[in-house]
């Protein structure tokens, strides 16, 4: 049985059967833990907000 996190209460790990877990990757409600490895992405910079500091 997986063990998995919902977006519904992503703090809390619940104990799923293989189809229930199908059922809610389908629906797009599991949390999927990103790789630690991978790099926040930087903020996109507004020009507007730029310019209206100059």
């Amino acid at each position: 049985m997986p063990a998995v996190r919902t977006t519904i209460q992503p703090d809390v790990v619940l104990e799923v059967s293989d189809s229930e877990y199908v059922d809610l990757q389908r629906q797009g409600l599991l949390v999927e833990d990103a790789p630690a490895a991978a790099p926040a992405a930087a903020p996109a910079k507004n020009p507007a907000a730029a310019k209206s500091k100059e």
